[in-house]
């Protein structure tokens, strides 16, 4: 048997910054996947943080309710760190954030200010064809203006990424501001949701360091691209069978009749097919 490890031991602090480490890496790992999804959309860190904070103190406060169902404000500073005025005025603010200019990217800044100030707009809406380096009304000004420190070059590259601009040899024009809503979208994610929620709650409940038994993962390897429209279909066809058939023999009472009409409880299977290619070199 292996005698128990004085936390405060040097044996103690380092297998415990050691799973500090796995844990912080674990977090760290799920958040660059979701800024990579995030970021191109036009979400930044600072609005990404207002978001966290909400959902925290929104969090807290389901833990923290009274007998009488109100919310004790200082239970919830005590979890999250925030002081109690602040959680008063999360709280208050219900399931949204305010809007306002302070969450939005810097390139988005950058396109409200040629949207709407005058020297670089005919009338608000209607954003003037710029130069690109020279003049008042330069699209270089244009960025020393509302694009902070960034080189205007870097904005005009990642304009184009974005297909927010058409350009001449020494001219932008901005494109109709349709485009620039759509890449902000992020309901995408909606579809997803269920199965990302349901995999941290079946996660967050479990016990021991052995995979949980609820959740089952296959990778079929692909050594030819010719295979993969067959590998897709294939795999779609058996899921959606697979689904099926588990409606049509569980779907019905599985041990006695049913006779109450209240859903006590509910079991949701779901399959994720997912590609993933190797990153190039």
């Amino acid at each position: 048997m292996t005698a128990p490890v004085d936390p405060g031991s040097k044996g103690g602090r380092r297998r415990s910054r050691s799973a500090s480490r796995k844990s912080d890496s674990a977090l760290q790992e799920l958040l660059i996947e979701l800024a990579s999804t995030l970021l191109p959309r036009g979400i930044t860190p600072k609005r990404f943080s207002d978001l966290a904070r909400l959902a925290f103190v929104r969090a807290a406060a389901e833990r923290s309710r009274l007998r009488n169902g109100r919310v004790n404000h200082s239970r919830v500073a005590a979890q999250t760190g925030l002081s109690r005025a602040d959680v008063k005025r999360l709280l208050l603010q219900g399931g949204a954030l305010p809007a306002g200019g302070h969450g939005q990217a810097p390139v988005e800044k950058v396109i409200t200010g040629w949207r709407t100030d005058r020297l670089f707009a005919h009338r608000p809406g209607r954003p003037k064809r710029l130069r690109i380096s020279s003049g008042a009304a330069s699209f270089s000004n244009l960025v020393r203006r509302y694009g902070g420190d960034v080189p205007h070059r870097a904005f005009l590259e990642e304009l184009r990424r974005l297909g927010a601009v058409s350009d001449g040899p020494d001219t932008v024009r901005l494109k109709p501001s349709w485009a620039l809503r759509r890449h902000r979208d992020v309901t995408f994610l909606s579809p997803v949701l269920p199965a990302l929620l349901d995999g941290i709650r079946i996660a967050s409940r479990r016990t021991g360091s052995r995979p949980s038994s609820s959740i089952y993962r296959l990778t079929l390897p692909i050594e030819n691209h010719l295979d993969l429209p067959i590998v897709r279909e294939r795999a779609a066809s058996s899921a959606k069978s697979m689904l099926d058939g588990l409606s049509a023999s569980l779907g019905t009472s599985v041990t006695v009749p049913r006779r109450r009409r209240k859903v006590e409880a509910s079991f949701t299977v779901t399959i994720l097919l997912a590609e993933k290619r190797p990153a190039r070199a």
